[in-house]
């Protein structure tokens, strides 16, 4: 299989990441950013519209949505500071 994000070859994969017919690193990759998120936006996965938020960035970050309203997290410019 062709990874769509990162467009290797690649055998198997993680059940999640055949979701998004992906590699396993690109997978790593995203569970890396979406802790990010999760920081970053403050998120508490206990609230359904939390968890929608996550699931858009996810869909953002596989390509499937556009960037709508959604921040690059990955560039220091677009994160929060911690104001504490």
């Amino acid at each position: 299989m062709i990874c769509k994000r990162c467009n290797g070859e690649f055998d198997h994969a993680e059940p999640k990441a055949k979701e998004y017919s992906v590699c396993n690193n690109c997978w790593d990759e995203w569970k890396k950013y979406s802790i990010m998120v999760i920081n970053d936006l403050r998120l508490d996965m206990s609230i359904k519209e939390h968890r929608a938020l996550l699931k858009k960035y996810e869909r953002v970050y596989f390509g499937l949505e556009k960037a709508e309203d959604v921040r690059d997290l990955s560039k220091e410019e677009e994160r929060v500071p911690d104001k504490s």
